[in-house]
């Protein structure tokens, strides 16, 4: 085994989805601006200019999981190219505690091959700070 392979490969492709996971969590604790955007402007509407989550209240508000989860899929895949065939799944609310708690399931298209990325995370009402932990599967 070369020593490129062991270590600096390696490396990059952690760094790589390290990055994607830190910026999840950018995207999650941002508050996008409250500016209306034309319809006819949508690569305005995919930019920097209008990142992270259009409504906070929308976390707040007791919606249907399923309407909450494909909002935030939505935001994912405006705001995440890397990643493909993003799925989020809503996990139960717990009493106590003032959190959103999801899993969010993605492919992503690595040097080595397609990856599956599983994202454990977590948004605190509270602060709305996002806390996201990730775990590999092949």
């Amino acid at each position: 085994m070369s020593f490129y392979i062991a270590f600096i490969q390696s490396s990059r492709q952690d760094d790589e989805i390290d990055d994607i996971r830190y910026h999840l969590t950018r995207l999650l604790e941002s508050e996008a601006p409250l500016i209306a955007v034309e319809n006819s402007l949508s690569e305005v509407k995919r930019s920097s200019f209008t990142f992270g989550i259009t409504d906070v209240q929308l976390l707040t508000a007791n919606l249907d999981q399923t309407q909450l989860a494909r909002k935030i899929e939505t935001w994912l895949t405006t705001y995440e190219p890397r990643l493909s065939d993003v799925s989020v799944e809503m996990l139960e609310r717990r009493e106590g505690q003032n959190c959103i708690q999801f899993t969010i399931l993605a492919k992503h298209l690595s040097q080595d091959g397609e990856q599956t990325l599983v994202f454990d995370s977590k948004i605190a009402l509270g602060d709305f700070s996002a806390n996201i932990s990730e775990e590999e599967y092949d």
